[in-house]
């Protein structure tokens, strides 16, 4: 968020909404992991479905910013699918 602030994106643009849901949500994922709660798997699934959105993005440039951005946010999607099915 930093970096797209710096790059003149405004604080309450969709981009930055976005980014700022996704590390509300993962925030609440982690939480509901450590606690081995049966919610998890939901959070998980919300986790997913709004970093795919993040880094499927009309909003990304092809910038190495954003290539980066869009790279992680897939990955942490991965990571949530994995949640959700194992």
């Amino acid at each position: 968020m930093e970096q797209l602030t710096a790059r003149g994106m405004r604080a309450d643009s969709e981009p930055m909404r976005l980014l700022r849901q996704c590390a509300e949500l993962c925030e609440l994922n982690a939480r509901a992991l450590k606690k081995d709660s049966r919610l998890a798997r939901r959070t998980a699934s919300l986790c997913l479905e709004l970093s795919n959105q993040v880094a499927h993005a009309p909003w990304l440039d092809g910038s190495p910013t954003s290539t980066l951005l869009a790279s992680e946010a897939l990955q942490l999607a991965h990571r949530c699918h994995v949640l959700i099915f194992t």
